[in-house]
C-alpha cells in the first residue's frame, strides 16, 4: 500500500510542475511558443490526464488513508497537513480533471490563440493543481 500512497503527491504535483514548465519556456521563447498552442494544450490535457489516471487508480484500489506531511516534507514541520485518501476526493479530483480537460478542449477550438492563450493554459494548469491540492487537504468524507 505505500508505493500507492507516495504516488499521491503526483495528483497536484504534475499539473504545477507542467504550468512552470510551460512559463519557464514562455519566459524564454514568448514569441516562438506563442504560435505552439497545440503542443502546450496537449501537455497541459495531458498533465489533468495523468492526475485524473493517478487518482482512479487509488479509487479502484479503494485506497482510504490519511497521510501527515510533517513527515515527509520538512517545510510542514509545525503544522499538522493531512492529505485524506478517500473515495470521496478522489471522486472529486476525477471528475474535477475531466472537465478541465474539457474546458481546455472547447477553449483550444473556441477561443483565438493569439497573445494570451498560453498563459491562459498555464493558470489553467496552476488552478487545477490548486484545486487538487485543497480537495486532498480537505476531508470531504467527514463532511457527508
Amino acid at each position: 500500500m505505500g508505493n500507492f500512497i507516495n504516488s499521491t503527491f503526483l495528483i497536484p504535483l504534475i499539473p504545477v510542475v507542467t504550468a512552470i514548465f510551460i512559463f519557464i519556456l514562455l519566459v524564454s521563447f514568448n514569441r516562438t511558443l506563442n504560435r505552439l498552442t497545440k503542443p502546450v494544450t496537449v501537455l497541459v490535457a495531458l498533465s489533468l490526464l495523468s492526475s485524473a489516471f493517478i487518482s482512479s487508480f487509488d479509487y479502484f484500489k479503494k485506497i482510504e488513508e490519511e497521510l501527515v506531511l510533517s513527515e515527509f516534507l520538512k517545510i510542514f514541520e509545525e503544522t499538522n497537513l493531512v492529505i485524506h485518501l478517500n473515495l470521496v476526493n478522489e471522486t472529486i479530483i476525477i471528475y474535477f480533471s475531466l472537465i478541465m480537460i474539457f474546458i481546455i478542449g472547447l477553449s483550444f477550438y473556441k477561443l483565438p490563440r493569439k497573445k494570451g492563450y498560453v498563459s491562459l493554459m498555464i493558470s489553467l494548469g496552476l488552478l487545477s493543481s490548486a484545486v487538487m491540492i485543497s480537495t486532498l487537504l480537505i476531508d470531504f468524507s467527514a463532511l457527508i
